[in-house]
């Protein structure tokens, strides 16, 4: 068989058999009318011969070994012709939603007013086509409860589908279809639908809360520590009570009060008995040389009975100051345990007072 040659512009040649022609021309016209595009010779040979072989293929009733080739060739170059035979491979194949989109695109096209007769002729089909496979698109419409519309990632046969889509009709194709949805902290919910052609089907699926989910948000239990985002150890949970400030301040202050106010009282007794002593050895205020120890030691317990009582009125007074302003307080306490304070009292020659660590 003698080929024949045709010459397009800027001499690129295709060569065909004669009982390809009819064929071979349709992509000889795509590159002839469509020159506009931005494609290098080498994506306009490619697009062309894989055009041409996924034509053969569809037109010998190989959709599936079609489609492959007719795709890469119009992401290459567009044409009608290619578009119009991608359309109509689509939906014998079942996708119908597919290959309806790759028809509305074909019949929306505008051609001028010399497109070559291929390009209206593809149009023409294109439009056959399309009015005979949208009757057959089902719709399926997908519920979910149990989480918000907005954190919930649904997929359907795989592939992610927005949450916009939530209740209302999403063109399918018709068949089995495996729908998956899900929501942070939340188990992931399944279930298979059927779509037939041309009707509504519907599925509701129930989003459940995911147990090891709620347990790894959970707060850590007393007293364990845990690891920062930095890597550096957070501090370790405070114990049950914490929330308010240590009553310990104020329970040492009355304890110390307390004891003044026991050394106070003890020494006064103490002083009243040596003052009555000496009222009756010192007849009208005058007193023997022997009486001058007895007098020392008046002034002595006198002396720490007064420091006594001031040390007890002192330690009872911060005490209450100390528990009013943790009783208003609502600022949680500091992390640390505030040290705990011991007290004793001590007595001297003549004075007598209050000692006392932190530990």
């Amino acid at each position: 068989m003698k080929p024949i040659l045709i010459i397009l512009r800027r001499s690129q040649v295709v060569r065909c058999a004669l009982g390809a022609l009819p064929l071979c021309a349709t992509f000889v016209l795509a590159g002839g009318a469509a020159h506009a595009q931005t494609a290098s010779p080498e994506d306009v040979a490619a697009a062309r011969s894989l055009g041409t072989e996924g034509t053969r293929l569809a037109d010998a009733g190989d959709c599936n070994g079609a489609i492959p080739k007719l795709e890469a060739a119009e992401k290459l170059y567009h044409a009608p012709t290619t578009l119009d035979r991608l359309g109509e491979c689509e939906i014998a194949v079942g996708r119908l939603v597919a290959g309806t989109e790759d028809l509305n695109r074909v019949v929306r096209e505008s051609l001028a007013a010399n497109a070559p007769s291929a390009f209206v002729a593809a149009k023409k089909r294109a439009q056959q086509a399309l009015t005979a496979a949208q009757p057959r698109i089902g719709n399926l419409k997908i519920h979910v409860d149990g989480a918000p519309a907005d954190k919930i990632a649904l997929t359907v046969d795989g592939v992610s589908v927005s949450s916009a889509l939530l209740d209302a009709d999403r063109p399918t194709d018709p068949g089995a279809h495996a729908v998956n949805a899900t929501a942070p902290g939340f188990k992931v919910a399944s279930d298979n639908v059927t779509v037939r052609e041309g009707t509504e089907s519907t599925l509701s699926l129930k989003l459940e809360v995911d147990p090891a989910a709620a347990a790894s948000a959970a707060p850590a239990p007393a007293g364990t520590t845990t690891l920062a985002a930095s890597g550096a150890p957070a501090a370790p949970a405070p114990a049950e009570g914490s929330g308010a400030p240590s009553r310990g301040p104020a329970i040492a202050a009355f304890a110390v009060g307390g004891v003044g106010l026991v050394v106070g009282t003890v020494f006064g007794v103490l002083a009243l008995g040596s003052k009555s002593t000496l009222d009756s050895e010192c007849a009208n205020k005058t007193c023997a040389p022997s009486a001058k120890s007895d007098i020392d030691s008046l002034s002595s317990k006198a002396t720490v009975s007064t420091i006594g009582f001031g040390v007890g009125i002192v330690g009872v007074a911060v005490g209450a100051i100390l528990l009013a302003v943790q009783h208003g307080s609502e600022k949680p306490a500091a992390a640390a345990q505030a040290p705990r304070p011991h007290w004793s009292p001590w007595i001297g020659a003549g004075t007598a007072g209050v000692g006392g660590t932190f530990q």
